[in-house]
């Protein structure tokens, strides 16, 4: 009977079986002892396509997951504004948030000077709203730095998202 085991030639590249370490062809990945119906082995393309297609499998449902459980809540209407100044110059807003959607949600506010949004203008989040509830916005607006338009308290808005 002849030998199984492949004839190892230094000159041609081969590969080793990964239960004994016998030198085996290139891309072989068993001799011919731990391999005797000759089974193959899945291609390299194969494998790399099967972990290409797990990562985006995953990628695709932690997308879908995130976007079902981060879904705002709002829109987030705002009423009953009332402002006060203190004597540093620095206005105390009073805002009713209420959220309309169907979700909670946490609503973001922006304060402006004149209801024309900069980039400067201060923005506070509040706490947790039902839906359907209302939750107070109390905050004390830091005063304007020197040189840029000063806090009109008759003109000042207060929007919410």
């Amino acid at each position: 009977m002849s030998d199984p085991t492949p004839r190892f030639d230094p000159e041609v590249p081969n590969d080793r079986c990964v239960r004994c370490g016998t030198p085996t062809p290139p891309g072989v990945s068993l001799c011919a002892t731990d391999n005797p119906g000759k089974v193959k082995g899945p291609s390299s393309t194969q494998v790399h396509a099967t972990i290409l297609a797990g990562i985006f499998g995953g990628a695709i449902s932690l997308f879908i997951i995130l976007g079902a459980v981060s879904r705002p809540g709002g829109p987030y209407p705002v009423t009953d504004v009332a402002v006060s100044v203190a004597t540093d110059g620095a206005p105390t807003v009073v805002a009713v948030v209420r959220n309309d959607g169907e979700r909670w949600g946490i609503a973001n506010c922006r304060v402006t000077r004149d209801g024309s949004p900069r980039q400067d203008d201060p923005t506070y989040r509040t706490d947790r709203i039902e839906p359907g509830a209302t939750v107070e916005l109390r905050e004390t607006v830091p005063p304007v730095p020197a040189g840029t338009a000063p806090w009109d308290p008759e003109r000042m808005t207060v929007r919410c998202s």
